[in-house]
């Protein structure tokens, strides 16, 4: 239609999702999602650079040899990025919360996996005041039910600094967060456990 500045895709022969994309400090744009395109395994994080115009930069992709997928990216400080996703590929067992923090050209600096024995994913990061990063996102390893809310705190080299479990004995999840001007976080997602009926937000 007419009121379309551009459109553009991006990806391989196989299949490609896009699931985060932010405005990045040179007019462009940063997308993550996952790619089965390109990469080592049956799904990797996928991270597609582009300009003001949607024109095509760079792509990375980020992974092993089974399942890793990407869900949020932000900008950091130094104008690289962080990420977070999940991965089946590396990490404790099942999935486990997958961060990638890279450069401006998207090299990698350094990788992290936070979970458990079970199932762990991680749905958003921010990079926090203190230069550090906090990620929601949901965990099957730890907490005191089915899932539960999982908030990890990390320094700015990816060090875990704290996490934490919020619900009870049913599915809760966390699906976003943003840091408060007071340096604590809020966290929005859902919950069964305390819910009127049929799961409320959180």
């Amino acid at each position: 239609s007419t009121d379309t500045t551009f459109i553009h895709t991006y990806g391989g022969l196989r299949y490609e999702e896009g699931t985060s994309v932010v405005t990045t400090f040179d007019g462009g744009y940063m997308m993550v999602g996952s790619t089965g395109s390109f990469g080592l395994g049956n799904s990797d994080i996928y991270a597609v650079k582009v300009d003001s115009n949607g024109t095509y930069e760079w792509s990375k992709s980020f992974g092993g040899p089974n399942s890793d997928i990407g869900m949020s990216v932000k900008q950091t400080a130094d104008s690289g990025y962080i990420i977070t996703g999940y991965t089946n590929s590396l990490g404790a067992g099942g999935y486990d919360v997958y961060v990638v923090k890279t450069d401006s050209i998207g090299d990698s600096l350094w990788t992290r996996t936070f979970g458990g024995g079970d199932w762990d994913f991680g749905y958003e990061v921010v990079q926090t005041m203190d230069g550090g990063y906090a990620i929601a996102g949901e965990t099957f390893s730890y907490g005191s039910g089915d899932n539960d809310m999982y908030l990890i705190r990390l320094d700015p080299l990816g060090d875990s600094l704290w996490t934490r479990t919020y619900g009870g004995a049913e599915q809760d999840y966390a699906r976003t967060l943003v840091e408060t001007a007071d340096t604590g976080f809020i966290v929005a997602g859902a919950t069964y456990t305390f819910d009127v009926d049929s799961g409320d937000a959180f």
